[in-house]
């Protein structure tokens, strides 16, 4: 094995999912094609190509009822930065609902946010050790 490539996220609607991960998160859309009768929806961060998101709208009823419950209340993935404060205000300014306030322990500083569905994200920076 050599790396990952995508994680996937249930969602109800990929309009808007879509709409939040971009315009409130900063993702792009990278992969968005139609293969009757699935649609593959990847997102990413500009800054990391070779990873991204796999949305994929729910279609059973058994899969509906996981969405924003995948991880069972867990947090499904940590986004690093390398400017905590910046992104932080960014994307509270964007509306993202932070559900735990900014937090500095252990060698980081982070804060967890939901996306629309209720999937728990968390922000974090590094602090890189300082050498006395």
């Amino acid at each position: 094995m050599n790396s990952i490539g995508r994680l996937v996220i249930l969602v109800n609607n990929y309009e808007e999912a879509i709409a939040f991960y971009r315009d409130k998160l900063g993702f792009e859309v990278f992969i968005d094609s139609q293969a009757a009768p699935h649609r593959f929806v990847h997102i990413r961060l500009p800054a990391q190509k070779d990873m991204g998101i796999w949305l994929l709208q729910a279609t059973s009823e058994s899969q509906q009822k996981k969405v924003g419950a995948q991880t069972a209340g867990q947090p499904c993935a940590v986004i690093y930065t390398d400017n905590f404060d910046r992104e932080y205000k960014k994307l509270a300014k964007n509306g993202v609902h932070f559900s735990k306030p900014p937090t500095s322990e252990g060698g980081a500083e982070f804060a967890h946010f939901k996306d629309l569905y209720g999937n728990e994200f968390i922000l974090v920076e590094l602090q890189k050790e300082t050498v006395e």
